[in-house]
């Protein structure tokens, strides 16, 4: 077992001494104890560190991982697939904005209160001068049915907003 130092074992694997410590410090190189390394056993600790980085066809990041081409690729490949069928389904009409959805929810609850609060006024000849409770709550029930009714439609009536 040769024990060097860091400058040799630079030398060695043709690194700077900060890249060597770098190693110790996030990948794992062995180091016989602080400054000294057996040469022998870094040298295949490195030799296989490459290898590894090889096969993941990438490059150490210096944090233990890989980054590579191959991966920004697939996640640019991905968004961009993504990016394409909502377009998509934007055009078919399968897809709205928020603000869309939100101004017409907005616009048929304002509908739905003018509607039930002009039953009143609608309803108030009607019950004038009736006694029966059972008229009066009929007569009520026939006015909010036909009130509700306008309202439930299939959306036909209503136009949407222009986007912008």
């Amino acid at each position: 077992m040769a024990l060097i130092n860091v400058k040799e074992m630079a030398k060695a694997i043709h690194l700077d001494k900060r890249s060597v410590q770098r190693l110790v410090k996030d990948s794992g190189m062995p180091r016989a104890k602080k400054g000294l390394y057996d040469k022998d056993k870094c040298t295949f600790w490195y030799v296989c560190f490459l290898q590894r980085s090889l096969e993941k066809r990438a490059v150490p990041t210096g944090d233990g991982n890989y980054s590579g081409l191959t991966d920004e690729r697939v996640r640019s490949v991905r968004a961009d697939a993504e990016m394409k069928e909502i377009e998509l389904a934007e055009k078919r009409g399968e897809l709205v904005p928020i603000r869309q959805v939100m101004k017409v929810f907005v616009d048929l609850v304002h509908m739905t209160k003018a509607r039930v609060m002009a039953t009143p006024p609608r309803i108030a000849p009607e019950i004038m001068g009736e006694t029966s409770r059972v008229m009066i709550q009929a007569i009520v029930e026939k006015q909010l049915k036909a009130a509700l009714n306008h309202l439930a439609d299939d959306g036909s009536n209503y136009t949407l907003p222009a986007q912008k």
